[in-house]
């Protein structure tokens, strides 16, 4: 586990209660206090400690004199230790009072209009399996692939500029990863996808949810000049355990039509699912303060045009309307339930309409890469179709997409077979060669890589870890004891 000196001074009860339950092992009121001097028992911490932080009998802070500027001849160790600490830092435990699960609304609970909580297009299941996951990056400068952290002079955070997907794995495979890389750069993307997946021990899992980002790369300085980018694209992986929760998959969710608009191409073009998110926040926020699921957001001209984070659609005597795709992003799985309806016979159209055709619809329903086909059984206070019930062409379109996914037969997409020497994910792909990413240690002199041997096994939760590493803010150092 990863232990913050100051966090220790300052918080002793809290952090020594974490570690102890990390440890398997009871908290003493004391293990806050001991006898006064050192002891032949102290480990190699010991003069630090009581001539550095407590000369006598507990934890306490100390008036420290100022400290002095780093010698020029340290400052490139301290360069090279800099990402490594930050990166031990985010790890680091908290104390037991802070660390506190984020709140999930359980799965299986469905949607209610007075406890927007448990509903919306985006809720899921905890799964205790994310705690130990990896995270996949590409360094454009160094241009290497391993575990690593984000400058914060990466243009995607800086700027917004970069482009994101969301991807699902299905028994190992990556589902309509053609369609989705099309829509971003494909330089050697799906074997890095497939390597942050063989890391975790994805490789035959279902039931995975993959965000995938790109952003432009480093800046030497904040600045929005591409042409200043240092190296190549910042790739980042993140593979969870996480499907949507089935709730709302049959109870529906709400909408309010909020006051901001879908751009065109000329203001900030639809199709690049980009970091630059804001418009969408800001119909979200909205969203939240008038107490629905979703935002439903219109175009320029006032017709119909999707919702926050999903697609939407309406059905209206037995035909499905979707909105055209000039002011909404193309998503995958709108596209796949409009060749579902096309393949067993149910009447679409893709249109322009105007929000009062959505008020007086039958049905009404939103679909997106991880919510699936979730119903609408209400926008703006308005009820959608019999009492916003689930309708019998919305309840049909689920199925089907769900059928299709469990014998692998969408429309299009449809995954090579696994384990046949060359598949979807390439040559070789059955040998699991993708263990690469992770299992090939390499002997290094500077301590930066040899603390990045061990980073490699640093999880979400490091006190799943024997390793004890303790951290010093004041060189910035990590020693592994």
């Amino acid at each position: 586990m990863v232990i913050i000196s100051n966090d220790l001074i300052r918080e002793p009860e809290g952090i020594l209660r974490t570690v102890c339950t990390a440890l398997g092992m009871p908290f003493q009121p004391a293990m806050l206090s001991w006898p006064a001097g050192p002891k032949p028992y102290d480990g190699v911490w010991a003069p630090w400690w009581y001539k550095g932080t407590n000369s006598s009998t507990g934890f306490s802070m100390t008036v420290r004199e100022k400290r002095t500027p780093m010698p020029d001849h340290l400052k490139p160790l301290l360069g090279e230790c800099r990402a490594i600490f930050q990166m031990l830092r985010i790890h680091a435990v908290r104390p037991s009072s802070t660390d506190v699960p984020r709140a999930v609304p359980p799965a299986g609970e469905g949607s209610s209009c007075s406890d927007v909580e448990k509903s919306g297009t985006h809720v899921y299941a905890q799964d205790r399996r994310n705690e130990n996951i990896m995270i996949g990056m590409r360094d454009g400068v160094a241009d290497s692939f391993e575990l690593a952290c984000v400058s914060v002079l990466d243009s995607g955070y800086m700027l917004g500029d970069g482009v994101w997907e969301g991807l699902r794995l299905h028994k190992g495979v990556l589902v309509f990863l053609k369609e989705h890389l099309a829509r971003v750069s494909k330089e050697a993307l799906t074997e890095m996808l497939y390597n942050t997946v063989d890391a975790n021990g994805m490789s035959e899992a279902s039931g995975v949810h993959i965000r995938l980002m790109v952003t432009r790369g480093l800046k030497p300085t904040p600045y929005q000049s591409p042409y200043i980018t240092i190296g190549k694209p910042t790739i980042v992986i993140i593979p969870e355990y996480k499907e949507a929760a089935p709730g709302p998959k049959e109870a529906g969710i709400t909408l309010f039509t909020c006051h901001v608009r879908r751009g065109g191409a000329d203001v900030q073009d639809p199709m690049w699912n980009s970091h630059s998110k804001l418009n969408c926040i800001a119909a979200c926020i909205q969203a939240k303060k008038a107490g629905v699921d979703e935002s439903l957001m219109l175009d320029p001209h006032g017709f119909v045009a999707t919702c926050n984070s999903v697609n939407f659609f309406c059905v209206r005597d037995g035909e499905v309307w979707a909105p055209t795709t000039k002011y909404q992003l193309h998503g995958i799985t709108r596209a796949n339930i409009l060749k579902l309806c096309k393949a067993h016979g149910i009447p679409h159209q893709e249109r322009d309409f105007p929000l009062t055709q959505v008020y007086g619809a039958d049905e009404s329903f939103v679909t997106g890469t991880f919510a699936g086909l979730i119903p609408v059984k209400e926008v703006d206070g308005r009820c959608i179709g019999a009492d916003g019930k689930r309708g019998p062409i919305t309840m049909k379109l689920q199925m089907l997409s769900v059928g299709s996914w469990a014998v692998g037969r969408w429309p299009v997409g449809r995954p090579g077979p696994v384990g046949k020497g060359t598949d979807e994910r390439g040559p070789n792909r059955s040998g699991r060669d993708g263990h690469k990413l992770i299992n090939k240690p390499e002997v290094h002199c500077s301590i930066s890589s040899v603390l990045g041997q061990h980073l490699k096994l640093i999880r979400q939760r490091p006190h799943h870890l024997p390793t004890v590493i303790y951290l010093s803010e004041r060189a910035q150092v990590a020693l592994l004891l």
